[in-house]
């Protein structure tokens, strides 16, 4: 009898931590381009050009809020400036609710609106 209780609650507990995993979300997201910024140095590397974005449409239903404002000018069409709106690929990913590290947020590539 005990073994059978010991059972069922290596079975739950499974069936939890099966519920807190790995977590993904994708989606197309309208932004609008407000800086365009050149590469930079940091700590001895230097990083790639970037453009910050803000959302130019309602909040989708993805994992968490969408609030990640920045993205490579690699991910964007050649002459892109500060006011084009620009529709990007956004994926969402938490691999694990356990790791304390949060949600994964990547933009880009982005096409012209």
């Amino acid at each position: 009898m005990k073994v059978l209780k010991a059972c069922a609650v290596v079975l739950a507990v499974g069936t939890v931590l099966a519920g807190c995993g790995s977590s993904e979300w994708s989606g197309e997201i309208r932004f609008k381009v407000v800086r365009v910024n050149p590469a930079y140095e940091s700590m001895g590397e230097t990083k790639p050009p970037y453009v910050n974005l803000e959302i130019d449409q309602d909040q989708v239903d993805s994992i968490e809020q969408i609030t990640k404002n920045a993205a490579d000018l690699d991910q964007f069409p050649e002459g892109i400036k500060v006011g084009d709106l620009v529709v990007c690929s956004v994926r969402q990913s938490d691999k694990s609710g356990f790791d304390q590290e949060g949600v994964q947020t990547d933009v880009g590539p982005c096409r012209a609106a």
